[in-house]
Order: C-alpha cells, then structure tokens, then sequence
C-alpha cells in the first residue's frame, strides 16, 4: 500500500516537471537578430548570450589570436555582430 502511494506521488511530480519542460520550451524567447538600436554588447545580452574579453573561435577551436570583446554562445565567441547573428539564425531553434 505504501509502495503505490510513493509510485503515484513519484508519478505525478514526472508528468509535472515534463509538463514544464515542455511548456518552458515552447514559449521561451527566441533569440533575437535584429540589433535596432542596441549594441552589439546589448544584443548579446539580451539573447542571454555571455559579453565577454576573448579570443574568437568557432566550435571551441581559436580562428584569431586577436583578442576582442564579443559574444560567447556555446563553443563559439564572436568578435562581430553580423558573424554573431548569422550564427543565430542558423540554430535549428531560431524562429523565422
């Protein structure tokens, strides 16, 4: 009798987290590619990427010895705006 009590409790609070990932999932926010009036900085920001001094690479591998400020999102840090959101727009993720 205990054992089906804890079952259905473990039961319930899965269909409760798988619910919220899925709903979460469904209306995050985008990742935005239209700078407007922000910053290069802010639009890195705003996309909950991470501003950062570095060198720039592309999946974890350096392409510059030049460091720079830029955006870091996953393994890849952008010195640039457009390279940054030509990225973006590539995600499978990414909503037209």
């Amino acid at each position: 009798m205990k054992f089906n009590k804890i079952l259905v409790v473990v039961t319930l609070i899965a269909v409760i987290l798988i619910v919220f990932l899925l709903l979460f999932s469904i209306f995050r926010k985008p990742k935005i590619t239209e700078s407007g009036n922000l910053t290069f900085e802010e639009l890195c920001k705003q996309n909950s990427d991470q501003w950062m001094e570095m060198e720039e690479t592309r999946r974890g591998k350096p392409i510059s010895t030049t460091m720079c400020f830029g955006c870091m999102i996953a393994d890849n840090h952008f010195c640039s705006s457009d390279e940054y959101i030509i990225y973006i727009k590539s995600l499978p993720s990414f909503v037209r």
